[in-house]
């Protein structure tokens, strides 16, 4: 057991070490190219700059972490090979698997962490990163209406507005189509402007016109009314344009979305896509963690920092450069969401078996 945390404090120590690398890297690249032409064309404060990058750090602490992983578990395994600790320990009965037993439940640490970074945190902080960076600095609405919910489907309804008042809470232009089970309407209801009210959760409309539809599609008759309840279903928090891309919004949210997607016949495919990526790239922390037990099975003679540490890296980049390519396929329709999402994980996993067995054989 003493073993086991003296190898996982070596490992915790280089995750640290290098997720503040990648932190101060990421900052410093993003500022140098904000003050080419951000910067020098807005002109903000010192303390929004400051603000801006500290709701920057939990979606660059959440990138990071596979990156820390695996550079941890090759670089922890490699400098316990050249000072022959590895050996010592196999020549005490201890196989490579149980050597790298730290590095797997550091992994799986750092994967839990991922999952708790970006469903509670990041949401969060993205709402506070917009609107500092939308609204403070470059001077933009506060809050505007988001472009594809002016038209909505609920059922038998499709639903049209021509804006909406926020402050007011009060649509304007509202056209409200019903229709049957042939998709014929059934009746057209046309409202200058309705009111949201909370606490019953309807709407009131003014100024309506209804016309009616005979089953065949042609007009019955047309009536006219000061006022008319309607219940929509339409929640005015749900009008508001969310700032934020899907990898800033928990899973929670993005399942709301492909939910409201799929029932006003949206396409959702990109946001299913997303979605599985959510829930797979935060195990990637411990999939590449895996990567460092292979070292296990080699002495100080055969390992070699440089080549070591190189070998990680193509690893890494061969997993964001497959991630990045099947998402896109994912998103054209060429693979299933799931595949798309996944296929990345299983890829290293792939490699990390084979190299383990090629270590093994020889």
């Amino acid at each position: 057991m003493r073993l086991f945390f003296y190898i996982l404090k070596d490992y915790v120590k280089y995750v640290i070490g290098t997720l503040i690398l990648c932190l101060f890297l990421f900052v410093l690249f993003d500022f140098i190219h904000k003050t080419t032409r951000y910067f020098p064309e807005y002109k903000p404060a010192v303390e929004l700059i400051l603000k801006m990058y500290l709701y920057q750090l939990p979606l660059h602490l959440s990138q990071a972490l596979p990156i820390a992983s695996l550079l941890a578990s090759v670089i922890t395994m490699v400098l316990l090979s050249r000072t022959n600790e590895v050996t010592a320990m196999r020549a005490a009965g201890m196989g490579p698997a149980r050597i790298g037993l730290p590095l797997a439940v550091g992994g799986l640490v750092l994967s839990g962490l991922a999952y708790v970074i970006n469903e509670r945190v990041i949401p969060y902080t993205s709402h506070h990163l917009h609107y500092v960076q939308d609204v403070l600095i470059e001077g933009g609405q506060a809050s505007e209406v988001a472009s594809h919910t002016r038209w909505q489907r609920k059922g038998n309804l499709i639903i049209n507005f021509r804006d909406y008042d926020i402050s007011a809470q009060r649509i304007m232009g509202l056209n409200i189509v019903e229709v049957r089970s042939s998709f014929r309407p059934d009746r057209i209801i046309e409202a200058t402007s309705a009111k949201y009210s909370p606490e019953s959760k309807v709407w009131d409309a003014d100024d309506i016109q209804i016309t009616y539809f005979h089953e065949d599609g042609t007009i019955d008759y047309t009536e006219n009314r000061k006022s008319l309840t309607v219940r929509l279903n339409v929640d005015p928090k749900k009008l508001m344009r969310d700032r934020r891309t899907p990898e800033e919004m928990s899973m929670r949210e993005l399942r709301e979305m492909i939910d409201r997607g799929e029932k006003s016949g949206a396409d959702t495919l990109a946001y299913r896509v997303d979605l599985q990526v959510k829930l797979a790239y935060p195990l990637a922390a411990f999939v590449v963690s895996l990567i460092g037990l292979n070292f296990g099975y080699r002495s100080e003679r055969t390992t070699e920092t440089a080549r070591s540490v190189l070998m990680a890296f193509s690893v890494g980049i061969s997993y964001w450069f497959v991630l990045n390519a099947v998402k896109a396929l994912g998103k054209r329709g060429d693979l299933p969401p799931m595949i798309a999402g996944w296929f990345a994980d299983f890829f290293i996993f792939g490699i990390v078996l084979f190299q383990a067995w090629r270590a093994r054989r020889d």
